[in-house]
């Protein structure tokens, strides 16, 4: 089984990473919220989740690249769902598996349904078969809990327009920036200078 891989980055195209190690090229899946911080040119590690995939009457390899361990083990509990596939799923996390734990641990059926695949049943099967998993586990327990003026800045970000999950991801950097005891209007300000 493959574990890991080592190598420089060629590319990135449709939700892929080239990645050149030794005289070869390997093609890898990466989540959407991974894929952003890859550029061309970096040598880095990546952590595999290897899978051969049905489509139509043949299997085809594929192979998943992550930043961390801890990331590949929230994935593998993701596609546990029924319905949500490899790659359905690499195409969903367009935000970092902290964050996703956070809101399926609180059973946040908006932002699970904001994300690119995800609807409305999808997203409650997501959330009956994971909540307790996630409620119990270390995964979104380096997220910024999303409460009290943290929760009114995300409303307001949302009413402005912007989709939950980039709400929650720009609140949470706005919040380690500004600190957890600012007003939501302050956090607003502070997530919109971030938000260019």
């Amino acid at each position: 089984m493959l574990e890991s891989i080592r190598g420089t980055v060629t590319g990135t195209d449709q939700g892929y990473i080239f990645l050149e190690t030794g005289p070869l090229t390997v093609r890898l899946l990466a989540p959407g919220y991974f894929l952003r911080y890859v550029a061309v040119g970096d040598e880095s590690k990546f952590f595999l989740l290897f899978q051969i995939v049905t489509e139509g009457n043949k299997g085809i390899p594929l192979a998943v690249a992550f930043p961390s361990t801890e990331d590949r083990d929230f994935f593998t509990k993701f596609i546990s769902v029924s319905g949500v596939g490899i790659k359905a799923a690499a195409k969903a996390m367009v935000i970092p598996p902290s964050e996703l734990a956070s809101a399926i641990a609180a059973g946040d059926i908006k932002i699970l349904k904001s994300l690119p695949g995800i609807g409305n049943s999808r997203a409650r099967q997501i959330v009956a078969k994971l909540q307790d998993v996630m409620s119990k586990s270390s995964f979104a327990s380096s997220a910024v809990s999303v409460s009290g003026n943290a929760h009114d800045a995300r409303a307001i970000l949302e009413q402005l327009g912007i989709p939950s999950s980039e709400a929650v991801s720009l609140v949470k950097a706005a919040v380690e920036k500004e600190g957890a005891d600012v007003s939501a209007s302050a956090l607003v300000r502070s997530a919109m200078k971030l938000r260019g």
